[in-house]
């Protein structure tokens, strides 16, 4: 039965272009097996002062963490099935781009929080604001 839902679940992924390409896995009785190793680049650089103001500029409709160096926002969808599939969405993008969200959802809402902890220290990159752009994207 895993090995089912496994190919059915890499038949879906398949269909996202350059999604498997980089970082292909093979799961075979349970156990992951790397078939091409992913090639990371330095650190990405943490945004400050004017840039990093250009870029929350860029993103009106999510505010600052109070408690950490993130961005915030609380998507509200029709139901549980928009707020799976908002969630379903966004994280093809974000395995994409090797940078995922933190997020809670119940029922109907999605609320999400973005910092790249690669960050030295951890804080806000253009990976966060890109991100946060296409989510934006998905709901307007």
């Amino acid at each position: 039965a895993f090995e089912l839902a496994t190919m059915a679940s890499r038949r879906v992924l398949q269909k996202v272009p350059g999604l498997l390409s980089s970082s292909t896995v093979v799961i075979r009785n349970n156990i992951r097996t790397p078939q091409h190793h992913r090639h990371f680049s330095a650190a990405p650089a943490r945004l400050e002062g004017k840039e990093l103001d250009q870029a929350l500029a860029s993103i009106p409709k999510w505010s600052k963490a109070e408690d950490k160096d993130a961005i915030c926002r609380s998507f509200e969808f029709s139901d549980f099935v928009g707020a799976w599939g908002f969630m379903s969405s966004v994280a093809l993008l974000a395995e994409k781009a090797n940078h995922h969200p933190e997020w809670f959802n119940v029922y109907n809402r999605v609320e999400v929080t973005l910092n790249t902890h690669d960050c030295i220290p951890p804080g806000l990159s253009q990976k966060d604001i890109k991100l946060a752009q296409k989510m934006d994207a998905l709901t307007d």
